[in-house]
This record gives C-alpha cells, sequence and structure tokens, in this order.
C-alpha cells in the first residue's frame, strides 16, 4: 500500500513533464519582422577572354540567411536557334552546404577553356545557380549572363 501514493506522484510527474514537451516552440522577438529573401549573382566584368577565369559572386541581400552548393551551371546562347543550350562541363565540386548570412558573399571562379569539354568558342554565356531560403522552402535561380571574345585580355 506504501508504493501506491509513490506511484500516483511518478505519474503526476511523468504528465506534468510530457505535457511541458508539447509546446516546445522557442520564443522568437523576431517573429514580426518578415522575411524578405534576395540574392545577386555578380561577375567581376561582362567580357572574358578564352582563357580567362571566371569569378562569380553570390551576396545575400535578403535579411535571412541562404543556403546553396558549390554547383552551378553554364549556358551557351545558340544564335541559329535563339535558345540557350547547357554547355557540358568536366568540373567537380564538393557537395557541401554553404549558408550565407544577410549581407554576406561568397565567391568561387572557374576557368571556361579548363572545364568546357567542347572547347571554349567565342559567345554569349550565362551563368545559373539555385540558391534556397533558410526560413522556408522557396528557391531563386539565379543567372548572370556575359560574353567571352578571342581577343580580350
Amino acid at each position: 500500500m506504501r508504493w501506491i501514493p509513490l506511484v500516483s506522484i511518478g505519474v503526476v510527474a511523468l504528465f506534468l513533464f510530457f505535457a511541458g514537451c508539447l509546446d516546445n516552440e522557442a520564443v522568437n522577438e523576431d517573429d514580426n519582422v518578415e522575411t524578405t529573401p534576395g540574392a545577386l549573382l555578380n561577375l567581376s566584368r561582362e567580357t572574358y577572354g578564352i582563357s580567362d577565369d571566371i569569378e562569380l559572386e553570390v551576396r545575400n541581400t535578403g535579411n535571412t540567411n541562404l543556403m546553396f552548393g558549390r554547383s552551378f551551371s553554364v549556358d551557351a546562347f545558340n544564335e541559329s536557334s535563339s535558345e540557350w543550350e547547357a554547355v557540358e562541363m568536366d568540373l567537380i565540386v564538393t557537395m557541401d552546404m554553404i549558408i550565407l548570412s544577410p549581407g554576406d558573399a561568397f565567391t568561387q571562379s572557374f576557368n571556361p577553356e579548363e572545364v568546357f569539354v567542347d572547347g571554349v568558342k567565342e559567345g554569349q554565356y550565362r551563368i545559373r545557380k539555385t540558391v534556397s531560403v533558410d526560413d522556408t522552402d522557396e528557391s531563386m535561380e539565379l543567372e548572370k549572363v556575359f560574353r567571352i571574345k578571342a581577343d580580350t585580355e
């Protein structure tokens, strides 16, 4: 008979513990601040030579963290069909996740002469990179157009 009060106290304690675990959302003072994601893809110039390194920068212009990997794609503009066509690249990138805070920038570079499988041709190209918003499931595709010319320094 002495164990009944102990069991009752144990059951009540477990009930209170689990009831407290049901509402485990942290109070966030920033709940009233609207999330405004924003990002820019920048290049150091608009025209590059065939053997130039191309440096691309992702800049977080919003008020929330952005997440992305190191992968990106390059398309070439086909003037005869007036369409963008994917450029096959021999480029190895690590599969790490980059988290970019508001106001910060991430830079990476590549050399078309070294990574374009079918060689570099003069013309118009674009870089595309997908970034995700940390607070939502929203993703954004960033792109930037540039030219490659043989006689550019």
